[in-house]
């Protein structure tokens, strides 16, 4: 009935010129998508790199076991150019690439032409992989990932470039954390 009802209004704004406010009034997703990557702490990582997937899942079941607040969670992309794509367009923060995609993403060679500027900071590496982040994640965001996760690293062998690498910059949180500082959370996530 709900349905038939919304039909009709649509049919009738569309007869009265108001298309665009019935459209704005119909139901989307992407506002609990929004909700969603808000609340989770999403790491990209894709089914064209697996060693770099297997890397993902072995540093979120690590953030998971310690800070199980964040909610970490692999979101698998199909491709190495839609984590591009994501991290571009400010629907992902956090991704693994392996050297050869980051250096290449930071350069816009191929496959990522289409993604020049990338706005990407190193948070750590492995050796093989990085654990790269958009400039915009919050400095205590980039903090806490960086800390929790040197605690492992031992087994997992992480390290902060705090030189930078492939002409990234380091997230200043990562940095924080690498060199020991404290870095004070917003009052509003205190609490």
């Amino acid at each position: 009935m709900q349905r038939r009802r919304f039909i009709g209004s649509a049919v009738a704004a569309l007869a009265a010129g108001l298309w665009p406010v019935a459209q704005a009034l119909a139901h989307t997703p992407y506002a609990q998508w929004d909700v969603f990557r808000k609340r989770n702490l999403q790491i990209l990582t894709s089914h064209s790199d697996l060693p770099g997937d297997t890397i993902g899942d072995e540093w979120v079941d690590f953030l998971d076991k310690k800070l199980p607040l964040s909610r970490a969670m692999v979101s698998r992309a199909r491709d190495v150019g839609r984590v591009a794509s994501l991290l571009k367009t400010d629907q992902s923060k956090l991704a693994v690439l392996s050297y050869q995609h980051a250096q290449a993403i930071m350069k816009a060679a191929a496959p990522f032409e289409d993604y020049p500027d990338m706005p990407l900071q190193i948070m750590l590496d492995n050796g093989t992989h990085v654990l790269v982040a958009r400039d915009d994640l919050p400095l205590h965001h980039g903090f806490l990932i960086t800390a929790t996760l040197l605690e492992a690293a031992g087994p997992m062998h992480l390290t902060v470039p705090l030189k930078g690498k492939f002409d990234m910059k380091v997230h200043p949180g990562a940095r924080a954390a690498a060199l020991g500082e404290k870095v004070e959370l917003p009052v509003s996530e205190a609490k």
